[in-house]
């Protein structure tokens, strides 16, 4: 075994004891909050995603939309870990995310800067920031920190995008950000708008050709991005359009008003100036030594940093749900940049000494952490999780779930019956001897199929946005089965030759490569 794979294998390791240690303080110390619920419920939700995007086991029994709503794809993968214990199984799947984080900004901040040293130090910096921190252990929303698994992706795939050397890495990146976290990707178009005009003042760009093959890769890269998320995308849009549900908004930190309640001295205030003037020279001093990648991420802060003092109105989407997203790519940025200040200061320095500052910034940030977590201390932690019934939680989200109580009226009064549910299936059995109206606490959806005595039946939505129909004297056996609609059905084939065109394209891609590099070799 050579040496490059002895240093991979060893470097594996170390990031996955860090990975151990972040989750061991995770199940150990943060909150088992609503959000928590929510995660695992969502998880667990996911079981029967192939077949219909309702599960009728949960969200109490109210035919909750939450999953047409929420990108499903990526996230599938932690109903494996909760199938047994789910603490211990939840804990094992942040390990991985911790992980694969790890991971992925290594080896894409490799691919960008050719510097081992400099990809450790991202590495490290961008899992164990604050702000990852946060949305871990505080915020909770596992969208928000899964999908920094794919930001280093996403932006390596946007250096190549730009300089025309691959589209097929960024698309890829875009739809696993489209899939996870559709604020993330909304963040991410945004920088990638400001990054286009910017090529301007680079030299390679100042021909017709450069641009001409950009706009026809650009084509390329938003055709295939929507092909390969129109089975996720086509569906909530067509279901937003309909409905025109409403996100509620989250309370974000006001940096302003935090400012202004440190009550800070005039002395005090003058020196924070001081620093930040300081701050600002050492950045300008960045931006004049470095290439033309790194003068554009300085660039990309500006308006991250002034986002999150000035808030943005964007008509029809839930802004304060965007600024997470924001702070995320604001987050990989500034570790970039530290870690080039860092790279600057130690250019002249030997490779043992650079060894021995990385292991400080490890021990640093792992001590942060721990400090960090002994400071929650919540007496709720993961741990009290088995006693949660997870198929009664419902949460205010995107529908009615929260709204609808387990009641079933018949001629608006409410009566008793016997059901019972598995997975997308609900079945009904109500006795009364006359024929009534019956109101189901069931939200409507396209895609239900219902038989009243072995019978296809008709259905209305109620006032209160629900199934009813009505029902014969005597005994009724009423079945209710959920699949997706045949809208659905087609925009998720459309999406599955997406897949399967991207992933020949790219595997194409890869062939000529590797064949090339043999020819050359």
């Amino acid at each position: 075994m050579s040496n490059r794979s002895w240093k991979r294998i060893i470097l594996g390791i170390i990031f996955l004891l860090l990975s151990i240690f972040y989750s061991v303080m995770f199940f150990q110390k943060a909150a088992f909050s609503d959000t928590m619920i929510f995660n695992i419920a969502h998880l667990k939700s996911l079981e029967n995603i192939f077949s219909s995007p309702i599960n009728f086991d949960y969200w109490n029994h109210s035919g909750s939309q939450i999953n047409l709503f929420s990108p499903w794809l990526t996230i599938l993968s932690g109903f494996i870990f909760l199938n047994t214990n789910i603490s211990y199984g939840f804990a094992t799947y942040l390990t991985l995310i911790t992980f694969l984080t790890f991971v992925s900004a290594y080896y894409y901040m490799k691919r960008f800067s050719k510097d081992t040293f400099e990809s450790l130090l991202v590495s490290v910096i961008y899992t164990f920031s604050l702000n990852r921190f946060f949305q871990v252990f505080l915020e909770q929303r596992i969208e928000n920190y899964l999908v920094m698994i794919f930001l280093p992706m996403v932006y390596y795939g946007l250096f190549c995008f730009l300089k025309n050397k691959d589209w097929h890495l960024l698309t890829w990146g875009m739809l696993l950000v489209i899939w996870t976290s559709p604020y993330m990707a909304i963040a991410v178009l945004l920088t990638i708008i400001l990054a286009i005009p910017l090529m301007i003042f680079s030299k390679t760009t100042h021909h017709w050709k450069y641009w001409g093959q950009l706009i026809l890769n650009g084509l390329l890269l938003l055709g295939m991005t929507f092909l390969t998320t129109i089975g996720f995308i086509g569906p909530l849009f067509l279901k937003q359009w309909q409905t025109k549900f409403r996100q509620a908004g989250i309370k974000n930190p006001n940096f302003v008003t935090m400012y202004q309640n440190l009550n800070l001295s005039l002395m005090k205030q003058y020196l924070l100036l001081g620093i930040l003037i300081l701050l600002v020279l050492l950045l300008l001093l960045i931006f004049l030594k470095s290439n033309f990648s790194y003068k554009i991420i300085l660039i990309e802060m500006i308006p991250l940093i002034l986002s999150l003092f000035y808030r943005l109105k964007i008509p029809g989407i839930e802004v304060s749900r965007l600024y997470p997203a924001l702070l995320g790519i604001l987050d990989l940025f500034l570790t970039i940049i530290v870690s080039r200040i860092i790279i600057m200061i130690f250019q002249e320095t030997s490779s043992v000494w650079k060894l021995l500052l990385v292991i400080a910034f490890v021990s640093g940030l792992s001590l942060l952490v721990f400090e960090q977590a002994q400071q929650l201390n919540f007496k709720k932690t993961l741990s009290t999780s088995e006693n949660v019934n997870y198929e009664k939680f419902v949460l205010d989200y995107h529908d009615h779930a929260s709204q609808i109580q387990p009641k079933f009226l018949a001629n608006g009064k409410k009566t008793k019956v016997t059901f019972y549910t598995k997975k997308s299936d609900y079945w009904i059995q109500y006795y009364n001897p006359k024929s009534v109206q019956l109101d189901l606490p069931i939200q409507r959806y396209d895609g239900y199929r219902v038989h009243l005595n072995n019978e296809s039946v008709k259905v209305t939505t109620s006032k209160r946005q629900t199934l009813q129909l009505r029902t014969h004297p005597g005994k009724n056996i009423i079945e209710i089965h959920s699949r997706y609609n045949l809208i659905s059905i087609l925009l998720l084939l459309i999406n599955l030759v997406g897949f399967i065109g991207l992933g020949y394209l790219s595997l194409k891609k890869f062939v000529w490569k590797t064949k090339k590099s043999s020819y050359n070799g």
